[in-house]
């Protein structure tokens, strides 16, 4: 079953609207919704005021929540940090800041944002998860980060395997491997039960960019429900709207 909708586009196009759209929709046909945004716009406040990084209900079986770097850090810390720190002061003279430090870590971030939706999705609490993701190259980054994540923590494991009998006790394979996993299921979820809108308008470069990373998301193994092509209007909805209508 396809439970997450990841709704994706170049900035501007209205994709955080569309996705709110979408999971009023799939409210009011009696499905319980988790709307997620990731944009760092913060658009989602906009439409609903009030949202922040607790998800909170805002309509009908509606809930909704923006992640924030902050939140997705400190869900990093409590579930690694201490492990973390435990493995590098054991052969390394390092204080407990090292985690500020390691915070900046290429895909770290990305790696926690989508954890997020995988805790939801596991809860089974929502028949549907809606995605508002950031817009088009930070979702591609954040997409990518997960594949060469996945890569360096079966390495970093191989590394520990190698250096095990110069760490004076301190055993980090149980955090590799359980973050290795992590990723694992990260990256099911993502190509085995997400499924992508796509929103450009009738510009030019919204249009390419949204085939482009149509493309893009058809290579990670991410298949697309529909493509949306936001600000048009069909004639007959109103005649009175030529501008709009012409676009159509």
């Amino acid at each position: 079953m396809h439970t997450v909708r990841l709704v994706a586009g170049k900035g501007g196009v209205g994709k955080t609207t569309v996705a709110s759209a979408l999971a009023l929709w799939e409210a009011r046909r009696g499905r319980r919704v988790l709307l997620v945004s990731t944009d760092p716009t913060g658009a989602l406040g906009q439409i609903f005021p009030g949202v922040g990084e607790e998800a909170r209900e805002v309509a009908p079986g509606l809930e909704a929540v923006e992640l924030t770097r902050r939140a997705v850090l400190a869900r990093w810390r409590a579930r690694f940090g201490e492990e973390v720190y435990r493995v590098l002061a054991a052969v390394l003279p390092v204080e407990r800041e090292i985690l500020d430090y390691l915070e900046g870590v290429p895909g770290l971030e990305e790696e926690f944002l989508l954890s997020y939706l995988l805790e939801a999705e596991a809860s089974e609490r929502y028949g549907r998860i809606v995605w508002d993701s950031a817009p088009t190259a930070g979702t591609l980054a954040l997409l990518e980060a997960q594949a060469l994540f996945y890569d360096h923590l079966t390495q970093a494991h191989r590394l520990y395997l190698k250096l095990r009998g110069y760490l004076q006790g301190a055993d980090p394979s149980a955090f590799i491997e359980g973050w290795r996993r992590l990723t694992g299921e990260i990256l099911a979820m993502l190509r085995e039960r997400t499924r992508a809108l796509v929103v450009a308008q009738p510009e030019r470069l919204p249009v390419v960019q949204g085939l482009e990373l149509m493309a893009a998301l058809a290579r990670f193994g991410i298949g697309l429900e529909r493509a949306v092509l936001n600000r048009v209007l069909d004639p007959k909805a109103c005649p009175d709207c030529p501008p709009y209508a012409a676009r159509a």
